[in-house]
């Protein structure tokens, strides 16, 4: 393969710093977003518009039209939703579902005038089964949105040459699996069949690599789930 632009968002995160290595070893010049400064890495808060339309003017101007975009930006909530404020539900919405809206549109159109492209959305398992207040509401309610926007993108941009994808990763090992309290995690594993839980972020990591591959043409309007069992559907 020749050597693609590659923009992930949420790079700093354990998930996206995992997709950023593994497309760096695949030859793509990757470009990292996120608010977290670091090797690689834009810094660019991917739920302001006036930021993303900078990040990816700079991207484009300096390295070419990009052909990948990962939305991998997440943050999450906790509660019901009394205890979720209105500022808290906007804020988690912007970065985890608007975010994706504001960096696809920045790349469809180059996408479509290069002849095609590659896009894969992050959602969750709590996108699948609604949530709980482990996540709290808008943490589920922005998840799910991405497997929607992800299947109308899909749809919209076929013509294109344009796939959209999803995974929906249940437990992984990350910061913010960790950042649990043991009895949290021993109850969520509960409810995973599989003995690997929680997943490794790098094999989740091989798998938007290949959704991002020639291999993956025929695939778009996925969701592919990633949970060890703990939905299927």
């Amino acid at each position: 393969m020749t050597k693609r632009i590659a923009v992930v968002s949420g790079a700093a995160g354990a998930i996206g710093s995992a997709v950023c290595d593994r497309l760096t070893s695949n030859g793509d010049l990757v470009v990292g977003l996120d608010l977290i400064a670091g090797t690689g890495i834009t810094t660019c808060d991917v739920s302001d518009e006036n930021q993303v339309e900078s990040a990816f003017s700079d991207i484009t101007q300096t390295h070419g039209t990009p052909e990948v975009l990962v939305n991998a930006a997440g943050i999450t909530g906790v509660g019901g939703i009394e205890e979720e404020d209105p500022a808290t539900w906007s804020h988690i919405l912007d970065v985890n579902l608007t975010s994706a809206y504001l960096c696809t549109r920045q790349v469809v159109g180059g996408m479509r005038n290069i002849g095609g492209g590659k896009i894969v959305n992050v959602s969750s398992v709590n996108g699948r089964f609604g949530g709980s207040a482990l996540s709290g509401p808008a943490y589920a309610a922005s998840k799910g949105g991405l497997i929607t926007l992800t299947r109308f993108l899909a749809r919209e941009h076929a013509k294109d040459n344009i796939q959209v994808n999803c995974v929906a990763p249940g437990p992984h090992d990350t910061p913010m699996w960790r950042a649990l309290d043991e009895g949290r995690r021993t109850a969520i594993l509960a409810t995973v069949p599989s003995a690997e839980a929680p997943g490794d972020p790098d094999q989740l990591a091989g798998l938007i690599q290949f959704l991002c591959e020639p291999d993956a043409a025929y695939i778009t309007g996925a969701t592919i789930d990633i949970n060890g069992g703990q939905w299927m559907g």
